[in-house]
């Protein structure tokens, strides 16, 4: 499936040249081309891919690339997004695992040469809420590990920032009224001292 700006776009474009920067068109056409598929939508048609291709006009000449590839599995999931550069080479890509739930379980990102950048990896509870992540760089080091607990009512109630020894960096609380609305975060630091709080205020109906 391509993405082509042509006919009506084609023709404003054209007409909006000669008073806009080149910048300003290449910013309408990655804005117009950046449109995809609902996972409804790619499911119900059996799309397996999709190529998303950019025609630029700059100095009245068409100059096309294709700017990203999307593969997706049986559910309409994206398991491969590939982004290009201009002059058409590859520029980094993603690879994703999900759950039965349709939740990225895995994702791994790969720069320009094919070598993994970085590896994040999700676990959920059996109410589809994230309970870890945890981030590896490259090498397989881990970098960045989150926890996440919550209340009978799926509730986030509190989210640990870890370090790769599973200490604590940092850790934020949460508090909710009886509607259910967060009312209050509380921050604290590896020493459990509280370092910041923030407070949300809610105006319902004619209050």
């Amino acid at each position: 499936m391509q993405v082509l700006l042509k006919s009506k776009k084609t023709d404003m474009i054209r007409s909006l040249s000669g008073i806009l920067s080149i910048s300003t068109i290449m910013m309408f056409l990655f804005a117009s081309s950046s449109f995809s598929q609902s996972r409804k939508e790619i499911k119900k048609y059996g799309i397996r891919s999709t190529e998303s291709v950019i025609t630029e006009y700059v100095g009245g000449k068409e100059v096309t690339h294709t700017d990203s590839f999307e593969k997706y599995d049986n559910d309409g999931n994206i398991i491969e997004e590939v982004e290009y550069n201009k002059d058409g080479t590859f520029k980094k890509k993603y690879t994703r695992k999900y759950n039965k739930a349709g939740e990225i379980t895995e994702e791994v990102k790969y720069d320009d040469k094919g070598a993994i950048v970085s590896k994040l990896v999700i676990a959920y509870n059996e109410s589809n809420d994230k309970v870890n992540e945890q981030t590896y760089d490259g090498a397989g080091k881990l970098i960045e590990w989150f926890k996440y607990g919550y209340n009978d009512l799926g509730e986030k109630t509190f989210e640990l920032s870890l370090d790769d020894k599973g200490k604590t960096i940092r850790k934020s609380l949460y508090v909710y009224d009886k509607n259910g609305l967060r009312k209050e975060r509380k921050t604290y630091n590896s020493k459990d001292e509280l370092i910041a709080v923030k407070k949300y205020n809610y105006k319902i109906g004619n209050q």
